[in-house]
Protein backbone atom coordinates (compact mmCIF):
# COMPACT_ATOMS: atom_id res chain seq x y z
CA UNK A 1 0.00 0.00 0.00
CA UNK A 2 2.73 2.38 0.78
CA UNK A 3 4.90 1.47 -2.42
CA UNK A 4 0.83 2.76 -4.19
CA UNK A 5 0.84 5.77 -2.37
CA UNK A 6 4.56 6.84 -3.22
CA UNK A 7 3.73 6.66 -7.06
CA UNK A 8 -0.03 7.94 -6.49
CA UNK A 9 1.51 11.33 -5.01
CA UNK A 10 3.36 12.84 -7.62
CA UNK A 11 0.24 11.53 -10.30
CA UNK A 12 -2.18 13.80 -8.15
CA UNK A 13 -0.09 16.41 -8.20
CA UNK A 14 1.01 16.66 -11.72
CA UNK A 15 -2.91 15.99 -12.64
CA UNK A 16 -3.44 19.51 -10.33
CA UNK A 17 -0.67 21.08 -12.33
CA UNK A 18 -2.22 20.37 -15.49
CA UNK A 19 -5.45 21.88 -14.33
CA UNK A 20 -4.04 24.61 -13.21
CA UNK A 21 -2.13 25.10 -16.90
CA UNK A 22 -5.15 24.96 -18.45
CA UNK A 23 -6.84 27.64 -16.13
CA UNK A 24 -3.82 29.81 -16.75
CA UNK A 25 -3.98 29.24 -20.78
CA UNK A 26 -8.24 29.64 -20.26
CA UNK A 27 -7.42 33.54 -18.31
CA UNK A 28 -4.78 34.61 -21.02
CA UNK A 29 -6.83 33.96 -23.88
CA UNK A 30 -9.80 35.66 -22.20
CA UNK A 31 -7.41 38.46 -21.26
CA UNK A 32 -6.34 38.06 -24.93
CA UNK A 33 -9.78 38.46 -26.20
CA UNK A 34 -10.94 41.61 -24.26
CA UNK A 35 -8.01 43.29 -24.97
CA UNK A 36 -6.54 43.59 -21.13
CA UNK A 37 -3.57 41.73 -21.86
CA UNK A 38 -2.26 43.96 -24.72
CA UNK A 39 -3.01 46.84 -22.17
CA UNK A 40 -0.91 45.10 -19.37
CA UNK A 41 1.88 44.67 -21.58
CA UNK A 42 2.24 47.90 -22.94
CA UNK A 43 1.80 49.38 -19.40
CA UNK A 44 5.97 48.16 -19.22
CA UNK A 45 6.94 50.75 -21.69
CA UNK A 46 7.84 53.18 -18.93
CA UNK A 47 9.51 51.09 -16.58
CA UNK A 48 13.08 51.11 -17.85
CA UNK A 49 14.95 47.90 -17.13
CA UNK A 50 12.11 46.21 -14.80
CA UNK A 51 10.27 46.80 -17.96
CA UNK A 52 12.77 44.81 -20.28
CA UNK A 53 12.90 42.01 -17.64
CA UNK A 54 9.15 41.87 -17.42
CA UNK A 55 8.79 41.50 -20.79
CA UNK A 56 11.12 38.54 -21.45
CA UNK A 57 9.43 36.97 -18.45
CA UNK A 58 5.87 37.69 -19.77
CA UNK A 59 7.25 36.15 -23.36
CA UNK A 60 8.90 33.13 -21.54
CA UNK A 61 5.66 32.46 -19.93
CA UNK A 62 3.64 32.67 -23.02
CA UNK A 63 6.18 30.25 -24.58
CA UNK A 64 5.47 27.55 -21.83
CA UNK A 65 2.01 27.66 -22.25
CA UNK A 66 0.62 25.69 -25.47
CA UNK A 67 -0.39 29.15 -27.02
CA UNK A 68 0.76 31.52 -29.99
CA UNK A 69 3.51 33.29 -28.66
CA UNK A 70 3.43 36.00 -31.58
CA UNK A 71 1.47 38.63 -29.95
CA UNK A 72 3.88 39.51 -27.83
CA UNK A 73 6.84 39.22 -29.83
CA UNK A 74 5.22 41.94 -31.85
CA UNK A 75 4.39 44.12 -28.63
CA UNK A 76 8.17 43.38 -27.33
CA UNK A 77 8.84 45.18 -31.10
CA UNK A 78 6.22 47.93 -30.40
CA UNK A 79 7.63 48.84 -27.63
CA UNK A 80 11.36 48.82 -28.09
CA UNK A 81 11.72 48.67 -31.68
CA UNK A 82 12.45 45.78 -34.10
CA UNK A 83 16.19 45.28 -33.21
CA UNK A 84 15.92 45.08 -29.24
CA UNK A 85 12.51 43.71 -29.28
CA UNK A 86 13.38 41.02 -31.41
CA UNK A 87 16.27 40.12 -29.47
CA UNK A 88 14.02 39.91 -25.83
CA UNK A 89 11.79 38.46 -27.82
CA UNK A 90 14.15 35.76 -29.06
CA UNK A 91 15.75 35.37 -25.09
CA UNK A 92 12.21 35.07 -24.03
CA UNK A 93 11.41 32.19 -26.46
CA UNK A 94 14.82 29.96 -25.53
CA UNK A 95 13.87 30.81 -21.58
CA UNK A 96 10.06 29.65 -22.10
CA UNK A 97 11.93 26.16 -24.43
CA UNK A 98 13.70 25.45 -21.12
CA UNK A 99 10.35 25.99 -19.22
CA UNK A 100 8.13 24.36 -21.19
CA UNK A 101 11.24 21.26 -21.27
CA UNK A 102 10.74 21.32 -17.08
CA UNK A 103 7.14 21.58 -16.95
CA UNK A 104 6.63 18.43 -18.98
CA UNK A 105 9.25 16.61 -17.29
CA UNK A 106 7.78 17.87 -13.78
CA UNK A 107 4.15 17.95 -14.20
CA UNK A 108 2.96 16.12 -17.07
CA UNK A 109 5.89 13.13 -17.94
CA UNK A 110 4.35 11.48 -14.51
CA UNK A 111 0.84 11.03 -15.87
CA UNK A 112 1.80 11.15 -19.54
CA UNK A 113 5.13 9.62 -19.79
CA UNK A 114 4.91 5.74 -20.66
CA UNK A 115 1.75 6.74 -22.96
CA UNK A 116 3.56 9.14 -24.83
CA UNK A 117 6.23 6.41 -25.19
CA UNK A 118 5.34 4.76 -28.40
CA UNK A 119 5.24 7.92 -30.40
CA UNK A 120 8.28 9.83 -29.03
CA UNK A 121 10.21 6.45 -29.84
CA UNK A 122 11.69 7.62 -33.08
CA UNK A 123 12.81 11.31 -32.45
CA UNK A 124 14.05 9.51 -29.55
CA UNK A 125 16.17 7.59 -31.56
CA UNK A 126 16.99 10.28 -34.18
CA UNK A 127 18.30 12.30 -31.29
CA UNK A 128 20.35 9.85 -29.59
CA UNK A 129 21.64 9.28 -32.86
CA UNK A 130 23.04 12.59 -33.22
CA UNK A 131 22.62 14.37 -30.44
CA UNK A 132 22.91 17.73 -30.36
CA UNK A 133 23.03 17.77 -34.43
CA UNK A 134 19.53 15.76 -34.17
CA UNK A 135 18.37 18.73 -32.09
CA UNK A 136 19.53 20.82 -34.29
CA UNK A 137 17.59 19.66 -37.21
CA UNK A 138 14.65 19.08 -35.56
CA UNK A 139 14.30 23.18 -34.92
CA UNK A 140 14.95 23.69 -38.29
CA UNK A 141 12.26 21.08 -40.00
CA UNK A 142 9.12 24.02 -40.45
CA UNK A 143 6.90 21.63 -39.67
CA UNK A 144 7.55 20.80 -36.35
CA UNK A 145 6.20 22.93 -33.61
CA UNK A 146 7.89 25.44 -31.40
CA UNK A 147 6.40 24.49 -28.42
CA UNK A 148 5.94 20.21 -29.39
CA UNK A 149 9.81 19.89 -29.74
CA UNK A 150 9.60 21.73 -25.85
CA UNK A 151 7.30 19.04 -24.46
CA UNK A 152 8.28 15.99 -26.55
CA UNK A 153 12.10 17.03 -24.97
CA UNK A 154 10.58 16.79 -21.79
CA UNK A 155 9.48 13.63 -21.77
CA UNK A 156 12.94 12.15 -22.98
CA UNK A 157 16.27 12.48 -21.71
CA UNK A 158 18.24 15.37 -23.53
CA UNK A 159 21.57 16.71 -22.73
CA UNK A 160 19.93 20.44 -20.95
CA UNK A 161 23.00 22.50 -23.48
CA UNK A 162 22.30 21.00 -25.69
CA UNK A 163 18.44 21.80 -25.59
CA UNK A 164 19.81 25.55 -25.31
CA UNK A 165 22.09 26.04 -27.90
CA UNK A 166 19.93 24.61 -30.33
CA UNK A 167 17.13 26.35 -29.24
CA UNK A 168 18.68 29.53 -29.59
CA UNK A 169 19.90 29.13 -33.24
CA UNK A 170 17.35 27.00 -34.22
CA UNK A 171 14.56 29.74 -33.36
CA UNK A 172 17.00 32.69 -34.28
CA UNK A 173 15.52 32.22 -38.64
CA UNK A 174 12.37 32.94 -37.12
CA UNK A 175 12.87 36.21 -35.04
CA UNK A 176 14.61 37.77 -37.75
CA UNK A 177 12.21 37.76 -40.03
CA UNK A 178 9.33 38.74 -37.81
CA UNK A 179 11.66 41.89 -36.99
CA UNK A 180 12.43 42.30 -40.39
CA UNK A 181 9.05 42.37 -41.70
CA UNK A 182 7.70 44.75 -38.19
CA UNK A 183 10.44 47.09 -39.18
CA UNK A 184 9.40 47.13 -43.18
CA UNK A 185 5.77 47.49 -42.40
CA UNK A 186 5.74 49.51 -39.16
CA UNK A 187 9.11 52.04 -39.43
CA UNK A 188 8.86 51.97 -42.94
CA UNK A 189 12.34 49.70 -43.75
CA UNK A 190 11.84 48.43 -47.46
CA UNK A 191 15.43 46.91 -46.71
CA UNK A 192 14.74 45.01 -43.48
CA UNK A 193 11.15 44.35 -44.87
CA UNK A 194 12.38 43.14 -48.02
CA UNK A 195 14.98 40.66 -45.76
CA UNK A 196 12.45 39.48 -43.43
CA UNK A 197 9.77 38.64 -46.33
CA UNK A 198 12.48 36.77 -48.07
CA UNK A 199 13.67 35.04 -44.29
CA UNK A 200 10.05 33.91 -44.28
CA UNK A 201 8.87 32.99 -47.14
CA UNK A 202 12.83 30.84 -47.18
CA UNK A 203 11.56 29.40 -43.95
CA UNK A 204 7.80 28.16 -45.35
CA UNK A 205 8.98 26.68 -48.33
CA UNK A 206 11.63 24.76 -46.98
CA UNK A 207 8.93 23.56 -44.88
CA UNK A 208 6.65 22.86 -47.88
CA UNK A 209 9.57 20.98 -49.54
CA UNK A 210 10.55 19.18 -46.65
CA UNK A 211 6.57 18.27 -46.51
CA UNK A 212 6.51 17.06 -49.80
CA UNK A 213 9.63 15.17 -49.48
CA UNK A 214 8.20 13.02 -46.14
CA UNK A 215 4.90 12.71 -48.44
CA UNK A 216 6.71 11.22 -51.23
CA UNK A 217 8.87 9.21 -49.46
CA UNK A 218 5.87 7.73 -47.33
CA UNK A 219 3.84 6.95 -50.71
CA UNK A 220 6.79 5.29 -52.24
CA UNK A 221 6.91 1.19 -52.57
CA UNK A 222 7.84 -0.39 -49.34
CA UNK A 223 8.20 3.36 -47.60
CA UNK A 224 5.61 2.19 -45.17
CA UNK A 225 7.67 -0.99 -44.51
CA UNK A 226 10.95 0.83 -43.82
CA UNK A 227 9.18 3.75 -41.17
CA UNK A 228 8.00 0.87 -39.31
CA UNK A 229 11.38 -1.13 -39.09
Amino acid sequence: MGGRKRIAYPQYISLLGLVLILCIVAGYMYLLHIGAAQQLLMSIRNLGLFGIVAGILIQAIVNVLPVPGEFTSIALMEIYGPLWGGVYSWIGGVTGAVGGLYTTKWIAKPVFGKMAEPYLHRMDEFIANREAAGLLAIRFVPFVPYHLVNYAAGLLSVNLWAFVWTTGLGILPYTVAMSGIFAGLREGSSIWGAAGGTIFALIAGGGWLAKKIKNKSAAAPGGKRRESE
